[in-house]
Formats: C-alpha cells, sequence, structure tokens
C-alpha cells in the first residue's frame, strides 16, 4: 500500500481542521454536563493528581515552595494554570476556584490538540488520513476525559501534536525556511519536556533524524533546534537548582545528605523507576518499596499526599539512588522485571479499549480506574481494530521515512516511559495525536478509492465535515441524566479513597 496523498485545497484543510477542533471542544464542553461534574476539577473516570496541581498552581501564585522545595511534579502545567488562575481574578489559596472556567480553559486546550493533529496527519499522510483523523479525534473517549480534568495532558497533547506537524514540515523543508522551522520545532519540544520530562526522548529521535534528512545543512539546524529547546528549560533549571539548594541549606544534618541541584524538569526519574521496578510493583504506580518499610507512618501519610519525606534515610536512598536500585533488582530478577514490563504495556494499552462519543460508545463506562490514571474499559473489542489500523499505518508509510521518523520520535517517548516506569492509560491517550495519524494513514490506504482526485476530496472532506456536525449536534441533544457507581478502598468513614484503585459501573 502506498500513503494516500490526495491534495486539499488550503481553505478546504483549513476549515475541517476548525470543525473538528470545534467539535471536540463542545464535546468536552458538554462532557461533565452529561455526567453531573460540571463542579468537579476531577472526573469519575480521571482522578489523577489534579487537585496536587491545582495547590501547586496556587503555591506559584502565592509565592511558596511546593513539593517540600523539591521539584517532584513537572512545573509545565502548574506555570500555565497559575496563569490562567491569575487573569480569572485568582490571587492565591485563599481565593476560590472557578472550576467552570478552568473546565472550559481545558476543553479549549483539548480541542485545539485536535485540530493541529488534523494538520499534522496532512503533512505527514496526506488528505486521507487528515479527513479519517477528523472524524475519530474529537470523540475519543478517553481523550475527552482528559480535556475535562485539571491535569496535564491535555497541554500536554498540545504540546505532541504541534511538535509533530512543525518537525515534518521542519524536515521537508528547503534551506530557507528549515532554521525557523528548527527554531519553532525546539520551542515546542521544549515546552512539552516542561509538561512531562520524558519528551526529552522525542527531541534526541528529531535531531539525529535531520542529520539523515538534512546533512548538507544539519550542523546548523540541529544547533537552533537544540539552542531553543535548552533555551526553554534553562528558566525552570534556574529556579529548580535554587529552590533545591535553599532546602539542602535548610536540612543540614537532617538528612543524609544533599540532593542532586541540577533538575531541568523534575527530579522524580529515580525515585519513580525505583518505585516501578520492584518485588512488589504490578506496573502502575505505587507506595509499596520494600525499602521504605523502614520510614514511619508519618512518611507513608506524606507519600500518599503526593510528598517525599527525605528525612528517611530509605527515602533518601531511594531519591537519590533510584536508578541504581532498580536496575540492580531487574539484574537480579529478570524473569520477574519481564512479566512486570508485560503488565506495564498491557495497563498502557488500555487507551487503545477505549471507545467513542461521551457514553464510550463501542466499549462502555464500565471497567476499573486505576491509582492516579484515566479509566480503563473492561470489554477490550476494539483493541485488535486498533492495533490492525495502526500495523497498516505504519507500513503505509515504511518508504517515507521522514513521516515515519516523525511519529515515531513522538511515540519513543510512551515507550520508554512505559517500559522503565509505569503502565498508564492517561499516558497512551495522551500520546493520542501519533497514534491517530497511524491510524489514519491506515484507514486512508485502506481505503485509497474515496480519495481519488481533488473533486472527490472536496466531497469526502464536506461530507466528513457535516457527520462531524451531527454527531456534534446528536451529542449535545442527548440530555438524558448519566451516573456510574464507584466502588474501592474507603476510610474508616466509608469515605472512597479517590487516590486508589476503583470500580466503575454504569448505573
Amino acid at each position: 500500500m502506498k500513503p494516500a496523498r490526495a491534495p486539499i485545497d488550503a481553505r478546504l484543510r483549513w476549515s475541517v481542521a476548525a470543525a473538528a477542533t470545534v467539535a471536540a471542544m463542545l464535546e468536552r464542553w458538554w462532557f461533565p454536563r452529561a455526567w453531573g461534574e460540571a463542579a468537579s476539577l476531577t472526573s469519575a473516570f480521571y482522578y489523577g493528581d489534579a487537585p496536587r496541581f491545582v495547590d501547586y498552581a496556587l503555591a506559584i501564585l502565592d509565592g511558596r515552595t511546593f513539593d517540600n522545595g523539591i521539584p517532584f511534579h513537572p512545573p509545565g502545567w502548574p506555570i500555565v494554570l497559575a496563569a490562567f488562575l491569575r487573569l480569572a481574578g485568582v490571587h492565591g489559596a485563599d481565593t476560590a476556584i472557578p472550576v467552570g472556567a478552568v473546565k472550559l480553559f481545558v476543553a479549549c486546550l483539548s480541542g485545539l490538540s485536535v485540530g493541529v493533529t488534523t494538520l499534522a496527519a496532512y503533512e505527514i499522510a496526506g488528505g486521507g488520513a487528515m479527513l479519517a483523523v477528523a472524524l475519530l479525534a474529537p470523540f475519543h473517549f478517553g481523550h475527552i476525559v482528559e480535556g475535562t480534568v485539571a491535569n496535564s495532558e491535555a497541554l500536554y497533547g498540545l504540546f505532541v501534536a504541534a511538535t509533530i506537524w512543525t518537525a515534518s514540515r521542519w524536515l521537508r523543508a528547503g534551506s530557507g525556511s528549515a532554521t525557523a522551522l528548527a527554531c519553532t520545532t525546539g520551542a515546542l519540544a521544549g515546552l512539552a519536556s516542561l509538561v512531562r520530562p520524558e519528551f526529552v526522548a522525542a527531541a534526541v529521535v528529531l535531531a539525529a533524524a535531520v542529520f539523515r534528512t538534512h546533512r548538507s545543512a544539519a550542523a546548523r539546524q540541529v544547533a537552533a533546534f537544540a539552542l531553543i529547546y535548552f533555551a526553554v528549560l534553562t528558566p525552570s533549571t534556574i529556579w529548580h537548582w535554587r529552590t533545591i539548594d535553599a532546602f539542602n541549606r535548610a536540612h543540614v544534618g537532617r538528612v543524609a545528605g544533599p540532593l542532586p541541584r541540577f533538575a531541568p524538569v523534575t527530579s522524580y526519574g529515580p525515585f519513580n523507576f525505583a518505585m516501578a521496578n520492584h518485588e512488589n510493583a504490578d506496573g502502575g504506580p505505587n507506595r509499596d518499596h520494600p525499602l521504605l518499610d523502614r520510614c514511619n507512618e508519618e512518611t507513608e501519610a506524606r507519600l500518599t499526599a503526593g510528598q517525599l519525606d527525605i528525612e528517611c534515610a530509605a527515602v533518601y536512598d531511594v531519591y537519590v539512588h533510584g536508578y541504581r536500585i532498580g536496575l540492580a533488582w531487574m539484574l537480579r530478577h529478570p524473569i520477574a522485571a519481564a512479566n512486570l514490563l508485560t503488565s506495564k504495556v498491557a495497563f498502557t494499552a488500555g487507551f487503545l479499549a477505549q471507545g467513542y462519543l461521551i457514553d464510550d460508545v463501542g466499549a462502555s463506562v464500565d471497567g476499573v480506574r486505576r491509582r492516579v490514571d484515566l479509566f480503563d474499559p473492561a470489554s477490550w473489542t476494539l483493541v485488535p481494530l486498533h492495533l490492525a489500523l495502526i500495523a497498516i499505518g505504519v507500513w503505509t508509510l515504511r518508504r517515507d521515512r521522514v513521516s515515519l521518523t516523525v511519529v515515531c520520535a513522538a511515540v519513543v517517548p510512551l515507550v520508554a516511559a512505559t517500559l522503565l516506569f509505569y503502565g498508564y492509560v492517561r499516558l497512551g491517550a495522551a500520546y493520542l495525536p501519533a497514534i491517530w495519524i497511524l491510524e489514519g494513514a491506515g484507514i486512508a490506504s485502506s481505503a485509497a478509492w474515496l480519495w481519488k482526485g481533488t473533486t472527490a476530496t472536496a466531497r469526502t472532506a464536506a461530507w466528513v465535515m457535516a457527520i462531524i456536525a451531527l454527531l456534534t449536534a446528536w451529542e449535545q441533544m442527548n440530555v438524558g441524566k448519566r451516573a456510574v457507581a464507584l466502588d474501592g478502598p474507603r476510610t474508616e468513614s466509608g469515605a472512597l479513597i479517590q487516590d486508589e484503585t476503583v470500580e466503575i459501573r454504569k448505573l
């Protein structure tokens, strides 16, 4: 199969992207109203770290340190959220959070990521792929949920999609515009890394790809890309250096030693690696590392609250030497480590099981929500279909090294984060822009006869926009009450512990 490279007129192309964007925003605006979650910053389908990100943003507004002065949570989303809250009239922790405004802001970020992905799909796989993505992306259940909760995935997905778009243009650009596109891609990759640090892997792959496709001008372009990328990370590097230095000075004699001060985005790498790879790990996030048994109940309570008690020697060891500790366990127990990798992949693959529209058509809303994770449907009927479309998409793009390289660069961080750290449904859904492009290429290649010639393409684009409008209108008019029952670990008072694994069942 060859990529379906049908041309689409620029105005029509932007019209399709706009239709997909508006539909996506409306879906994400309507979802919490349909499920009775309009007044909550979280969702029954995704709790995550939203309360901590809000607290981090409020700490920024108040000028307070967060994470005990240790940069554990990446700063990208809290900084953006803090800026938005300031515009919305919030000046600190003593001001009420405008939940509706926050949810609208997150919905807009998520909707924009859909529109940008359609444009990236056109650059990478042609008009057929663009139209397929325009139909799929606005209505994906998991992506909709992530676009309604005050977590970081909506912003991250936007940066991932934008980086794919500009990178695909960069690698195909002539010498005149290549440097400018390299700078733009470097800025976007840097911003993505500030939200989730594993995106540095994508930056490395992109830089390497330039040497293969632009040998004559590779040095200048990569230098421009790297310069802007590191310039974006410089302020946070300085901020974290000063914060950790202040922590070290304030805790002399109270901790086992000074903490490393170099943390461009976050310092959680060693700690999370050790916590993801040990004898009690199950593939998801946990607080069950055997070394932590040496700590007291106060340390456990702080870990539960998302904070580190570095004064416990065991926590210090895991925080500073986590990579060595985790790797040592993997080398001593290779079979257990291999089984753990399987569990991680299975956890992440849950995003491929999710269906479409606000009722999760094709999968249903019965399933499980693991700790700090997105809803994983009980039914995995759609997984083989998605895997087949991805495989066809890869096969379709196999001879187009630029396109395949750009998409693979975006997927590499997902694979690395899953295998080295935790299996997350939410992480797979955050990388949907890259997955949609591959699936779009597979759909377009399988149905190439639909896009023969500009006239046929224009007609198909019109039908796609009409279907998007009809689906969106039907969703907005479908006002029946919806509710789910949650069951899982509870406190002594009977309250559900939201930060644990819970079962979800539709009522």
